[in-house]
């Protein structure tokens, strides 16, 4: 009966099973096996009459199924021996007696630090100092165990009993006691195992490489964006007719030659050139005026404001730090996604909808072989390093602390997508869950586990001079998503970037000025290769021609020679007079 009871599952912590057996002892033949936990078992005998006895296999915490006398029944005076009848787990399992815990472990900065060799050794982490600390505390001892696939483990089918691979497997199997090591709590996970009170609140997110910067050729037109230079332009090129409306209106429009002039010299007041007023009436000087405050208050300052910083401090392309965004570059320029193998995430991911299905869905198409799933979140951050083009999914605090070890200025952490928490897994009904729940809510309220995050994380990185250590901005970032889930996406971006240091401009940064200056040069260039290019061939001749001419007119203003006519019609007007006093005196 005890083996069938044992296979059906029905052994569970809220269930006793309670058997007379009336002869005046125990059987002889009882399996101790069977009577292990979480299996309950009472058993009551009547050594004399109206005398019964009751055994319990739960009296100690030592889990060996032993059947223990734990209470009396006299039944003369209808009075038990102590109250309650049976010891109450809570007060059992507060102290284990030194007994020994199997625990998985695999390698999962910064919860766990594993050596793998012929024999894996753990080197500390956040959820080993945990552990220790409420093994002192419950009297307890626990060796480690690696799982064989060294990973925490998913479900093998869909089926409501499904087993479980990795650790959770051998929870699941009872082949280990429970389970600390960054375990997220999941519907699926709770069908299998049972999870005490959260050990951390955290929430899921994805890490992209760093806003790069952008091409400085175009540093020039960062200042204003897209929608302000149509204006802008607008605004520049109306200045100078507008003027030329201002000077001829009141001559009738008989100043058109004017108008050209007005053009140059609105363009000189924009680019702050020194320049005459082409004419010198009252209006003409107000609007001049207006102008000039409008070009040199208005854009020029701001411009130069707005250049100067970003030249100080260059613009970068827009982060990646919402599904949209890594949905819209995984489309359009190639984008893949990782997930560590056989995790909560991956989980997620194959159980997901909307928007997290449809990314999941380019995913297996871009794969081949499953390759987005990757051993650990710190093995997908070292493929991300060696090519940008990948981003990685994962918890949050596991992000960021790898995402640290590696350079926190290469990677770009999204905001958070939704909150998860993690727990210690114990096997299905294990007695033990309400005393581990007490001592994991006192260390709670106490603020110990989070002292034991910043000591971790301190003793990882250690404490900036003068500034806000790691492991506080964790913490902070980790309380605030449990109070809300804001989409400013500025999670992703330190403030650490604030603390960048200025550096020195180079020719890269300049690179822009040196374009312009190269456009005008060629403006210049083939505004002479038109103008001598009208001549053509004959250019050399032009130039005698002209040599000629010159020779003419200061002989004719010597009264000594006669110009040719080609040349008097090509001089002023002043100088074709000379010429004309000239021939009639010669006359």
């Amino acid at each position: 009966m005890l083996q069938e009871i044992i296979d059906r599952r029905l052994a569970h912590r809220l269930s006793l099973f309670i058997f007379y057996w009336g002869a005046t002892q125990l059987p002889k033949r009882l399996n101790s096996v069977l009577l292990k936990e979480p299996f309950r078992v009472a058993v009551i005998t009547n050594p004399r009459k109206n005398i019964y006895r009751i055994f319990y296999n739960q009296a100690k915490p030592n889990n060996r199924g032993e059947m223990l006398s734990s209470n009396w029944f006299d039944g003369n005076d209808m009075t038990f021996k102590r109250m309650p009848l049976l010891p109450s787990p809570t007060e059992v399992y507060k102290n284990f007696e030194g007994r020994i815990f199997s625990i998985p472990v695999i390698h999962k900065p910064p919860w766990h630090f594993v050596l793998y060799g012929n024999t894996s050794e753990n080197v500390g982490g956040r959820d080993h100092n945990l552990m220790q600390l409420i093994a002192e505390r419950m009297n307890f001892s626990f060796q480690y165990m690696e799982p064989p696939e060294k990973i925490q483990g998913i479900a093998l089918s869909a089926e409501d009993n499904a087993s479980f691979s990795g650790a959770l497997g051998m929870l699941q199997r009872r082949e280990v006691d429970l389970y600390l090591g960054d375990v997220a709590v999941t519907w699926e996970r709770m069908k299998a195992v049972e999870f005490s009170f959260f050990t951390l609140a955290d929430s899921a997110a994805f890490v992209t490489h760093a806003p790069r910067k952008l091409n400085e050729a175009l540093a020039l037109v960062h200042p204003f964006q897209l929608t302000v230079w149509p204006p802008v332009i607008i605004t520049i090129l109306i200045s100078g007719p507008i003027l030329f409306l201002i000077i001829s209106t009141p001559f009738r429009w008989r100043r058109m030659h004017d108008l050209e002039r007005c053009i140059w010299y609105t363009i000189n007041v924009y680019l702050r050139q020194s320049a005459n007023i082409p004419f010198d009436g009252h209006l003409a000087r107000f609007f001049s005026i207006l102008l000039w405050l409008c070009a040199t208050y208005v854009l020029g300052d701001v411009y130069s404001a707005q250049l100067t910083s970003q030249l100080a401090r260059p613009a970068r392309e827009s982060p990646i730090n919402t599904l949209g965004h890594l949905e819209h570059r995984m489309a359009e320029d190639g984008y893949q996604l990782l997930v560590e193998r056989q995790s909560a995430f991956h989980a997620a991911l194959v159980n997901s909808t909307g928007i997290l299905q449809r990314l999941y869905r380019l995913t297996r198409q871009r794969s081949v072989n499953d390759s987005f799933l990757v051993g650990s979140v710190e093995e997908g951050i070292r493929v991300l390093q060696g090519d940008p083009k990948f981003a990685v999914f994962g918890g949050r605090e596991t992000l960021y602390f790898n995402t640290k070890r590696y350079g926190a200025k290469r990677y770009q952490l999204s905001e958070k997508l939704y909150t998860r928490y993690s727990a210690v897994a114990v096997q299905i009904g294990c007695p033990f869950l309400d005393s581990l729940n007490d001592v994991i809510m006192r260390l709670f309220e106490a603020g110990i586990i989070e002292k034991i995050t910043i000591a971790e994380y301190e003793r990882m990185f250690g404490r900036h001079n003068g500034g806000v250590s790691h492991a506080e901005e964790t913490v902070r970032s980790a309380k605030s998503s449990n109070s809300e889930c804001d989409a400013e996406g500025s999670g992703g971006k330190r403030k650490s970037d604030s603390n960048e240091k200025l550096q020195p401009m180079n020719l890269r940064m300049l690179q822009g000025a040196f374009l312009v200056l190269a456009c005008g040069h060629s403006l210049g260039g083939k505004q002479i290769h038109q103008r001598t290019g009208v001549c053509g061939v004959q250019l050399t001749t032009d130039c005698r021609e002209r040599t000629k001419k010159a020779t003419n007119l200061a002989r004719l203003r010597r009264g000594k020679g006669i110009a040719c006519v080609l040349c008097v019609a090509k001089q002023p007007r002043r100088v074709r007079t000379i010429c004309w006093k000239s021939r009639q005196a010669r006359r």
